[in-house]
């Protein structure tokens, strides 16, 4: 892991950004030999978030594959839309 001064990171900011994603290395700047922030390059991307959560432990892999849901009629409401809106707003009044 590279360190360097405040300094020179805010004197060499576009450099020491592409140094760190061509190399693939945190960098820690130091501000009076403290560190104060840390580049650390985002990982490269398969392409699918769902592969990429499984990868890093946070999700598990399907243990079977999905059963696609057929055609659903409409639900047919008792009642028009606009009577139950009315309705919850009349009963919201009080």
């Amino acid at each position: 892991m590279k360190s360097i001064t405040m300094t020179e990171f805010n004197q060499r900011v576009s450099s020491v950004a592409r140094n760190a994603i061509e190399r693939g290395e945190t960098v820690r700047v130091t501000n009076r030999g403290r560190v104060v922030l840390r580049l650390v390059p985002e990982p490269a991307s398969s392409g699918d978030p769902i592969d990429e959560l499984v990868a890093a432990g946070l999700a598990s892999a399907p243990r079977r594959g999905h059963r696609p849901i057929g055609h659903r009629s409409p639900v047919r409401l008792s009642r028009d839309l606009d009577e139950l809106i009315a309705e919850v707003s009349d009963d919201s009044a009080l």
